[in-house]
């Protein structure tokens, strides 16, 4: 368990949502061509599609509500009474549960606090705790994290909150959920903090968060300590895991992935020197591969 003093604060002070709102359009048509088909599957081409279609010219501001993304991205609330302890018992700073209102998500209270937070901020952390405790390794320790499917960005919200310095960071994701992340993540943490790529190469920048549409991941140098792909690298297509593989994680030495316990790929992961845990007797046939 972490003692109170070893997680610095992250800044605060994120950028205006509506003047982000107002050139999120730029954004995506920047990054739209940045992709490989050979990486999506169709059901995820057609949740893509549609998510852009929505959102554009300007994401309203409970955009996290659009189907595609709460329906995908944020767990069911009956997971909190089997996650919320356990993350409460090895947090020694509970703001880190405290959901940010940017894109209006779906909130409960904390109880016993005057905190709202979400049962997905809850799941992410649990990941987060999970392979801490199986690993003995500290997310602090990794300097540099690739995210394989980032989502909105909750996850590594969290890890950089959690993180507490300038880790260098790097989500790979289709075109339109990069435009998504660097909309978020930038709102929340400021615009200085967040690099969102659309040419190669790609040379992550140092201490940001660097957002790399799925179609330039071949063209991009990272050496990571850390690797993360949360179901998301089961729903890629067979061509993707296998950059992936050959990439040899983007260089991480330790990984954190969460899939179904009967995916083939588990295989793969389990070759690069992995450990099955499962994820809980409240998700059956869920697992965790961790080194």
């Amino acid at each position: 368990m972490r003692s109170p003093d070893d997680r610095q604060p992250v800044p605060r002070g994120g950028s205006s949502f509506a003047e982000l709102a107002q050139r999120f359009a730029e954004r995506v048509a920047a990054v739209r061509p940045c992709v490989d088909a050979q990486y999506v599957r169709p059901d995820w081409v057609q949740r893509n599609a549609e998510l852009e279609r929505d959102l554009l010219p300007v994401p309203p501001v409970d955009f996290l509500r659009h189907p595609s993304i709460a329906f995908q991205m944020f767990v069911n609330e009956r997971l909190l009474p089997h996650e919320l302890p356990y993350v409460r018992a090895r947090l020694t700073d509970e703001s880190l549960l405290a959901e940010p209102s940017v894109g209006g998500p779906p909130t409960v209270p904390l109880p016993g606090t005057d905190l709202r937070t979400s049962s997905n901020t809850v799941h992410q952390l649990f990941h987060l705790l999970r392979y801490e405790e199986a690993t003995g390794r500290r997310i602090d320790d990794a300097a540099t994290i690739v995210e394989w499917g980032g989502g909105f960005g909750a996850l590594m919200r969290l890890i950089v909150a959690r993180h507490g310095g300038e880790p260098t960071c790097v989500i790979f994701d289709t075109p339109i959920f990069s435009a998504v992340q660097w909309l978020y993540l930038c709102a929340v943490f400021g615009e200085e903090r967040i690099v969102l790529h659309d040419t190669a190469p790609v040379r992550p920048i140092r201490g940001r968060v660097n957002l790399v549409p799925i179609g330039l991941a071949g063209a991009t140098e990272v050496d990571a300590d850390l690797f993360i792909s949360n179901w998301a690298l089961n729903e890629s297509m067979p061509k993707a895991k296998q950059d992936v593989v050959d990439r040899r994680w983007f260089g991480a030495d330790s990984l954190l992935l969460a899939m179904h316990a009967e995916d083939p790929f588990t295989e793969a992961v389990r070759a690069a020197g992995a450990r099955a845990l499962p994820v809980g007797d409240f998700l059956p046939g869920q697992q965790y591969l961790v080194t």
